[in-house]
């Protein structure tokens, strides 16, 4: 859920708050935190039907105000505080369904991730821009706990959700793509760039990364880093025992956790057969289920003998689940018989057999649990990549590490191919002409945050945007605890968009784009009064094209504006980056005109 801001009501006891301005978010959920400061002042100076709005605010890519009643919206509901929310667009066309809840809070501060309390669902047009409620008698209001030094909180959740037959929402700033991470470790491997491990199969020679074979693969993990260790750069691990082109779909495999979709290894049962032969000698689990789940889609009558043989031999149950059913049928036996199925049953594996005649005598299912059985989930499920997973957990252990950074005094080990799938800049540090370090020296790193390189590593490796409030080091659990209490302190709005705003930097500098992107859209949920310029600067400098527009965005409330303005915050922009004024006189030049 993206925080969306805070607006504060009443006697202005907290104006000066730089933090109490709308922001701009990207999400199709947020919520906004409205403060009353001044209770009883604001019930005194506003009559029954007249409202105190909140500054906008834009969740879902809509732009939206609270309206608080202090007196009710009619005199009908004069006793009661009403509250209502209002889309505050006039290019609006089509219907936009919001689901949207009221409630208290104890502090007007950036709240911990929850499900959104929305429990209204309206349609919002530019015919009917405004819903609310009578929220809560003033009477119980005012006994109550949610009304302290009088001062109250409300908390607006929003979900705005697609137009169910146009299907639109404005369009958010900033587009993430989908993870590429696959790619990035399917080109290392075409490329064989810092590979340091070869293999013989056949008459095929394959160079591959021992760091990524020992991070997918625990019998790779034992063979090339435990104490009998094989092969050097100097050396070839010699494999007899499996195809060329087995080998190959498997380091293919171990790198992108996808296999490839040729329409000859599609219909191919042999080649899948061997596929989970040595997806279960490797400790592949994944691909063992992928083979499974293929060699499912092949069974008939010249191929169930063989594939029920290999699923018993190396208990596949739902694989060898699937070759009983299909053998239920009499027909199917019949034809079994005739190509001499159950002969190589008989030679190769005479204990299936017993389980075959059982289910031939069982009684047969009718109609109906037939019909229903046609329904039930496969009898193989594949869950979804986790290379994710793997790779993190190299970062995490360490394993195989053969580049050492120092920055800001810290030490911190990685792996160069790693490096290099994941950023280009970090392969012509690394394998270029002009690469550095050995693993005897390390790079030097003088103008970044140890923790923020950190949290550049955590990206690479698993492609997740990294948890920016974790203050302890990935291979130092022990001192978790220790480290609690620092951590719960520097756990604030503030840290978090300084921390986004480094590492937004150093994804540019490392042309992570991915992250960058990510950092982005993260940034948009932080734009306010006390940040907008420096924001506004760092997307100049850096060509962050969505979040430049966000915060021009943000510029185009006359409010805002102003309070920018009064805070010298145009000042600060005239002389450190005076080009992005004229994109601001631009846009808002452009925006008087469509009045």
């Amino acid at each position: 859920m993206a925080f969306a801001g805070v607006s504060f009501a009443g006697d202005g006891g907290r104006s000066s708050t730089p933090s109490a301005s709308a922001t701009t978010t990207v999400t199709d959920s947020g919520y906004h935190l409205l403060v009353v400061d001044g209770y009883s002042r604001s019930k005194e100076d506003t009559p029954t039907g007249e409202c105190i709005e909140s500054r906008p605010f834009r969740v879902g890519g809509y732009r939206w105000r609270i309206r608080y009643f202090p007196n009710g919206e009619i005199s009908d509901y004069a006793d009661y505080v009403s509250l209502f929310l209002l889309m505050d667009e006039d290019s609006v066309t089509e219907t936009v369904k919001v689901q949207f809840g009221f409630s208290f809070v104890d502090k007007a501060q950036k709240q911990v991730p929850s499900d959104i309390r929305a429990n209204k669902v309206q349609d919002f047009s530019h015919k009917i821009h405004s819903w609310g409620l009578s929220f809560m008698k003033k009477e119980d209001l005012e006994k109550s706990a949610h009304l302290k030094d009088d001062s109250l909180t409300v908390k607006c959740d929003i979900i705005v959700t697609k137009d169910v037959n146009t299907g639109a929402t404005n369009a958010p700033f900033v587009v993430v793509p989908e993870s590429d991470m696959h790619q990035h470790f399917t080109s290392l491997l075409q490329s064989g760039e810092g590979a340091d491990v070869t293999f013989e199969v056949g008459d095929e020679i394959f160079a591959a990364h021992r760091c990524v074979l020992g991070a997918r693969s625990t019998v790779f993990h034992a063979e090339l880093f435990g104490p009998i260790k094989e092969g050097t750069k100097a050396t070839v691990i010699r494999i007899d025992d499996i195809e060329a082109r087995v080998f190959k779909i498997l380091l293919g495999f171990i790198y992108s956790d996808t296999l490839p979709e040729t329409e000859e290894e599609k219909d191919d049962v042999t080649m899948w057969q061997n596929m989970l032969v040595v997806a279960l000698r490797y400790d592949l689990w994944r691909l063992r289920l992928i083979c499974q789940s293929k060699l499912c889609e092949h069974i008939n009558a010249g191929a169930v003998a063989s594939i029920l043989t290999l699923a018993e031999l190396h208990h596949c149950r739902g694989l060898k689940k699937a070759c009983l059913h299909f053998l239920n049928s009499p027909a199917n036996v019949q034809e079994v018989i005739v190509v001499g199925g159950l002969d190589h049953l008989t030679r190769s594996c005479p204990s299936v057999l017993k389980e075959l005649i059982s289910s031939l005598v069982s009684p047969k299912t009718d109609a109906k649990t037939e019909a229903a059985s046609s329904s039930a989930p496969p009898l193989v499920e594949v869950p979804a990549s986790n290379i994710r997973w793997y790779f993190s957990e190299l970062l995490k252990y360490g394993n195989g590490t053969d580049v050492t950074f120092e920055v800001s005094g810290e030490t911190i080990a990685a792996h160069r191919c790693v490096l290099a799938a994941r950023s280009a800049v970090f392969r012509a540090e690394l394998f270029g002409p002009m690469k550095e370090g050995t693993n005897a020296s390390a790079i030097r790193i003088d103008d970044m945050e140890a923790r923020v390189f950190k949290l550049l590593l955590s990206f690479i490796y698993s492609d997740l945007m990294p948890n920016i409030e974790e203050k302890y080091d990935y291979d130092d659990y022990d001192d978790y605890e220790e480290d609690v209490e620092e951590e719960e302190e520097c756990n604030d709005v503030n840290d978090a968009e300084v921390m986004l705003q480094h590492l937004l930097v150093a994804a540019d500098r490392y042309d992570v784009q991915r992250l960058r992107l990510m950092c982005e859209e993260k940034l948009c949920g932080y734009i306010s009064t006390a940040t907008v310029a420096t924001l506004l600067e760092l997307a100049e400098r850096h060509q962050c094209t969505g979040l430049k527009e966000a915060c021009l965005d943000f510029l185009d409330f006359p409010a805002n504006l102003q309070e920018v303005m009064a805070a010298g915050g145009l000042n600060h922009l005239k002389s450190s980056c005076p080009s992005v004024l004229i994109d601001l006189i631009a846009k808002l030049a452009l925006l008087k005109l469509d009045k």
